[in-house]
């Protein structure tokens, strides 16, 4: 019995080691949502290593408009339209562009794609991640209208401008 305590004590001591160890491994790796306007800010105080990727489609992109910042907001789409597909070098593209601890926020056209793409460029090793909340058109009010937030209501900087460098290919 005594040596069924011994080794039930290892196990439990072990357990305890390994989670304060996986929990400190993992920390900081929490995803967190900014809106449009701390996106903004965060931008323009630190635009040599802070950025925001479009993850829209091209066409979102090139035809609703896009933020207009110094440092330049490329579109690298998450998904592609019509069929949704997931973009299998949406990392690839990301990893070419920024360093892995540059803090890149993703933003979409209300949040959703924004969430999922900045959740897979955590995995990917970025280490300072965070996505829109309220992205660039932001949330629809009680017509169906998206006028209750966003880049664009905002007043926030952009542009339907498309400089080559930016544009995906």
């Amino acid at each position: 019995l005594n040596m069924i305590n011994k080794f039930l004590k290892q196990v439990l001591i072990s357990a305890f080691f390994s989670l304060v160890f996986f929990s400190l491994a993992f920390a900081g790796t929490e995803l967190q949502g900014i809106d449009s306007k701390e996106s903004y800010k965060r931008v323009m105080d630190s635009p040599s290593n802070t950025f925001i990727v479009d993850v829209r489609t091209k066409a979102e992109y090139e035809f609703v408009g896009h933020p207009d910042l110094p440092n330049g907001v490329p579109n690298v789409p998450y998904k592609f339209y019509p069929t949704w597909e997931l973009n299998k070098d949406f990392v690839e593209k990301v990893k070419s562009r920024y360093k892995m601890d540059d803090t890149i926020i993703t933003m979409c056209r209300s949040g959703k794609r924004a969430k999922a793409a900045a959740k897979l460029l955590l995995s990917a090793g970025f280490q300072n991640v965070f996505y829109m909340i309220d992205s660039f058109e932001g949330q629809k009010d009680k017509k169906g209208h998206r006028t209750v937030s966003g880049w664009k209501v905002n007043g926030l900087a952009y542009t339907y401008k498309l400089k080559d460098h930016l544009v995906y290919k």
